[in-house]
């Protein structure tokens, strides 16, 4: 295995015209000759490559040159200065790459639109003295018009000092937020903004292809960095090379890890020990990984603290309701690598539901109708009343995700305090240490689209959309149920002790079988969203719909024994089907659109 190593970072700097204060240096332009910069003379001092041609269609003057597929491309050597300051321009319409490349020098921006749009690309020549310019096929056939190469250089004006920044000194570590992300204007349409929005699906990435690529996250303001969690796009299939950097300014970076290398064998994050520093920016270079030089990232966490306050804890769920691909699988749009799926299918015929495990699900398993992606890209969960149930334990039947905080390494036992679930912590410190992690939050969006209208009174229109599961009781139910002659639905929760009976809170409407419609209920097919948080003994469920006010109900479960030891707590989500006694093609399905689960101490 070839491991690629560091080369001459480029120092990126605004090459156009700047309105100043007093304080601060003009720029002052010098232009570089490009041969033909508008293709007049057809391709005289260009290099072509197939499929490109002289289009008759321009921005300036008569001609323009034309890519119409993969590989298209026109290039052409330019002598410059080395260690100096450029910009590169054109004028493109459709699809395309402006770009320039040299020793020390891999500097592209792409663009697609309908008109005529001036491009830019501000680069470093480093030691080069010779570089190449080129336009290049992006996506869709595109024209490249009007090259111009700029050499840019500050006045040596004195300007005014700038006010120390005062370090940050703090304790404790949590993912701090993240203002924005940028790149050094290099990606294949997948941007960096896609590595901060909580989306796990592999569509949702930064990727950008060659050595020395750059991902720069903005924290907003100063904080301690500790250390940085990445998602590498094929995680689990090769290996990402990589160095971190963090810097005050952003002009000044500072090495916090140096030769970084993933595991290989993670497809979620992994967490990356650094040198703590106070830095409001962290930058990842990328080297290309163990099959080619592209560096792809799917999601990044940044961890540390910003002052001596209770640490920051993310509230916002991954996969926002409209970032999802109605083409892709679930585990496109959703990170599934740790769940388990419980379908209500019999297909090795073992007498129960089968369960499909971590890696499957999360290598772009359906099963329709039960498991599938909407129209509209939502995660689809159906489940009918004739239907194998998950044991002979069971009354009902489920299509249901298990949580699985091992993530596919089977060395962890599904069951007890260990690495694949998770405690409370009222727990003993013991199974604290123990446990995946320690406390939780689950959080979905969601519409109920069917529920059971047949059987027996007391179980029609139930079905159960979230769960905490514990070593045999259910620390929470949550149900949404809807009547027959109702247009709207409850939503009620269930607590079970340990020992004692069970404890029933109705939030919205009633869960009575003869409820009438409840004036604020929720009808099928209306989007709403859950959190279920537990902090010690104490469970706080919240119903979020748009333009309502929250509704919310805290449990207090210091008397449900949960806090003894050997107590460990797994999430469910899904739909688990609460009628047995209707017709056996009757059923409930729910579609999510956004699910995510948080414990503090969880490692990925």
């Amino acid at each position: 295995m070839i491991k690629h190593h560091k080369k001459h970072k480029l120092a990126i700097t605004l090459a156009t015209a700047l309105t100043c204060t007093f304080s601060c240096g003009f720029v002052h332009t010098e232009t570089i000759n490009i041969n033909n910069p508008s293709f007049e003379n057809s391709f005289d001092g260009w290099t072509d490559i197939d499929p490109s041609s002289v289009s008759g269609v321009a921005y300036q003057g008569s001609k323009s040159a034309k890519m119409s597929g993969n590989n298209g491309r026109v290039e052409q050597n330019v002598t410059v200065d080395a260690n100096s300051n450029y910009t590169l321009t054109a004028y493109v319409s459709g699809g395309g790459k402006l770009g320039v490349s040299g020793s020390g020098v891999s500097e592209s921006t792409t663009v697609s639109t309908s008109e005529w749009q001036q491009v830019s690309v501000s680069f470093n020549s480093g030691p080069a003295n010779t570089i190449t310019i080129y336009g290049e096929y992006f996506g869709s056939e595109g024209r490249f018009n009007s090259f111009g190469l700029e050499k840019t250089s500050n006045s040596t004006e004195p300007t005014e000092p700038t006010e120390p920044i005062t370090p940050v000194t703090c304790t404790g570590s949590s993912a701090l937020t993240i203002a924005s992300a940028t790149d050094n204007g290099s990606n294949d349409g997948h941007g960096p903004a896609n590595t901060i929005d909580n989306n796990f699906g592999t569509e949702s990435r930064w990727s950008s292809n060659g050595e020395g690529k750059t991902i720069i996250y903005d924290l907003g303001v100063q904080s301690e960095v500790k250390s940085v969690s990445v998602a590498w796009f094929k995680g689990n299939e090769r290996s990402s090379y990589f160095d971190i950097e963090t810097s005050s300014d952003g002009n000044n970076w500072i090495s916090v890890l140096a030769s970084g290398e993933s595991s290989g064998s993670n497809s979620g994050l992994e967490e990356y020990d650094v040198t703590d520093t106070s830095a409001q920016y962290v930058q990842i270079i990328g080297y290309g990984n163990s099959s080619n030089t592209w560096n792809s990232i799917v999601e990044t966490k940044i961890n540390g603290c910003s002052d001596g306050s209770a640490p920051t804890e993310p509230t916002e769920p991954s996969n926002p309701v409209g970032n999802l691909d109605p083409d892709l699988p679930p585990s496109g749009n959703f990170e599934l690598v740790d769940w388990t799926l419980g379908v209500p299918v019999d297909e090795n015929n073992d007498g129960k539901s089968d369960t499909i495990k971590e890696i499957e699900l999360s290598s772009g398993y359906t099963r329709s109708p039960y498991f599938y992606t909407a129209a509209d890209g939502g995660m689809v969960f159906r489940c009918p009343i004739d239907a194998p149930k998950t044991s002979t334990n069971t009354s009902y039947a489920r299509t249901e995700l298990r949580e699985m905080l091992r993530r596919g390494d089977t060395s962890y036992s599904t069951q007890g305090v260990g690495g694949n679930n998770w405690v409370f912590s009222s727990a003993p410190s013991s199974d604290q240490s123990e446990a995946g992690g320690v406390d939780g939050t689950l959080e979905a969006t969601l519409a109920v689209n069917h529920v059971a209208t047949t059987g027996d009174s007391s179980q029609v229109g139930r079905v159960i959309v979230g769960q905490i599961h514990a070593n045999n009781d259910e620390p929470l139910r949550l149900y949404y149920r809807k009547l027959p002659s109702n247009s709207k639905g409850s939503i009620y929760i269930a607590h079970e002790p340990i020992t004692g009976s069970e404890q029933y809170y109705e939030m919205i409407g009633s869960r009575s079988s003869s409820a009438s419609n409840p004036a604020d209920g929720i009808s099928l097919d209306e989007k709403f969203s859950y959190r279920v948080k537990v902090v010690g003994n104490i469970l706080t469920v919240t119903i979020m719909r748009e333009g309502k006010a929250d509704v919310v109900e805290e449990v207090d479960m210091s008397a449900s024994s949960y806090d003894a030891g050997n107590q460990y707590m797994y999430f469910k989500a899904g739909v688990y089907n609460q009628n047995n006694t209707g017709d056996a093609d009757d059923y409930v399905q729910a579609t999510f659109y956004s699910l995510s689960n948080k414990h503090d101490g969880y490692a990925y």
